[in-house]
């Protein structure tokens, strides 16, 4: 758990002493890629490197169809990073998967058992907070009168992705 705790507080101090970004996108996809792959070589558990991957499979997703100016079908932006979602986790599940079970004694007369992939619930949960974070940091924004905090966007995601990978960590 020590390494775990090191490793958020390095991560943290790394997104603290940044000198100046211009683009918020690139550097978030760039900085959720490194994090997670510093957290798999620490041994962090698979569901907390999902968690960081799915938010940098996101974050790659929305970035890239920014950059396509033309729409070439309705939700053209969802669908590129549901694509980039799923090109990115799903190759690696063979690699970081770890699975649990869940027990449902009220499904069938003699209940039944449920395997959860917890590398594919992290990534999950990643790409739901980097979706959040913009909507957050919005709110916090109008409560600042429309003043934004240097990196707010960034410090924001980071601030979930490692609540998120701290709390899960400590209570598996």
């Amino acid at each position: 758990m020590l390494r775990v705790v090191v490793f958020c507080l390095a991560a943290v101090t790394l997104g603290l002493i940044t000198p100046a970004a211009h683009a918020h996108c690139p550097l978030c996809t760039a900085g959720a890629g490194v994090v997670a792959l510093g957290a798999a070589k620490l041994g962090v558990g698979p569901m907390s490197v999902g968690i960081f991957l799915g938010a940098f499979a996101v974050a790659l997703g929305l970035w890239v169809a920014r950059l396509i100016k033309k729409q070439y079908m309705p939700m053209q932006r969802e669908a590129l990073a549901l694509f980039s979602f799923a090109t990115t986790i799903i190759p690696l599940q063979s690699m970081l998967a770890d699975y649990t079970s869940v027990y449902l004694p009220f499904w069938g007369e003699f209940g039944k058992t449920i395997l959860i992939n917890r590398f594919l619930v992290g990534g999950i949960i990643g790409g739901i907070l980097l979706i959040l974070s913009p909507y957050l940091s919005r709110k916090l924004a109008l409560a600042r009168k429309g003043k934004m905090y240097p990196f707010q966007g960034m410090a924001i995601t980071f601030s979930l992705l490692v609540t998120a990978t701290l709390v899960i960590e400590f209570t598996s």
